[in-house]
């Protein structure tokens, strides 16, 4: 389900699905539409899940928003994790593109400023599209998850927090349209500011560095956040390398590929919020 915080209100939401279903909330407080059934659902039936949302332009989390124990705890995001490793290669480039920087304002932008200088968006060849922090910086190009892997591992190294943060784009020049894929984005925690957020890919197709560091554009929908994810209730298969499309599992075991589709539709501000 979409996320709530402090620049994305969820207005209205709706599910209309084949089995009993509820909405669940797991640590990094990641919403999710919850289905059971306990036969095969009848043909042609499908999950029809609507929300109205409101975006602003994302500026951060504010440190009066943070608390420890809470979803949006540092804590909760500083170790490694199966696809972005804190050592070998990932060390060594963070400390050398931090060395001689004293405090980790300074350390993020750098971090932040290698891989929008190192790194190339491209989907060519096989590879792409995990988020392996290792094969993005040696193979020097990716999309949104390679990029953001890169910046995560190198701040995590160096103890800085940063968390994972996926949606879709809503193209800013169309009113209505299907979309066919994800955006994924980071925020970075520093203590004095809290949570900031930067799109080093986006930056690096619009050819506009500094404008997505620290503030991003309402051109997109936050969905969950977080990498290796275990679901609620928790799933038998393996933990999620991220979340945004659907997840099933069939007597325990998890279903390769579950079809999905997406529509959006502006509508204006006095609507949105009757509805």
């Amino acid at each position: 389900m979409p996320a709530a915080n402090s620049y994305q209100t969820v207005l209205s939401s709706q599910v209309e699905a084949p089995w009993p279903h509820r909405e669940t909330q797991d640590r990094y407080g990641n919403r999710f539409v919850y289905l059971e059934g306990t036969s095969a659902a009848p043909a042609g039936s499908a999950a029809v899940l609507r929300f109205t949302v409101e975006r602003r332009p994302a500026r951060g989390i504010p440190q009066s928003d943070v608390r420890a124990g809470s979803s949006l705890d540092p804590q909760l995001h500083l170790g490694a994790l199966r696809k972005i490793p804190l050592d070998g290669v990932i060390r060594r480039i963070a400390e050398e593109q931090s060395r001689g920087l004293d405090s980790d304002g300074e350390k993020v932008r750098a971090f932040y400023d290698y891989v929008y200088r190192t790194m190339r968006y491209s989907k060519e060849g096989a590879g792409w599209g995990r988020g392996d922090a290792v094969w993005a910086c040696t193979s020097k190009y990716g999309n949104c998850t390679d990029f953001h892997s890169l910046f995560m591992g190198m701040a995590r190294s160096q103890g800085i927090p940063a968390r994972f943060v996926i949606g879709f784009p809503i193209p800013p020049d169309k009113t209505e349209a299907a979309v066919a894929g994800y955006h994924c984005w980071a925020e970075v925690y520093e203590a004095k500011r809290g949570w900031l957020p930067l799109d080093a890919s986006e930056a690096w197709k619009a050819k506009r560095k500094d404008d997505y560091f620290g503030t991003l554009p309402s051109d997109r929908v936050e969905f969950t956040v977080g990498r290796d994810l275990v679901l609620e209730p928790p799933q038998q298969g393996e933990p999620v390398n991220y979340f945004i499309y659907p997840y099933a599992e069939v007597d325990g075991a998890p279903v390769a590929s579950v079809p999905w589709t997406l529509q959006f539709r502006r509508v204006e501000p006095a609507v949105a919020r009757k509805e």
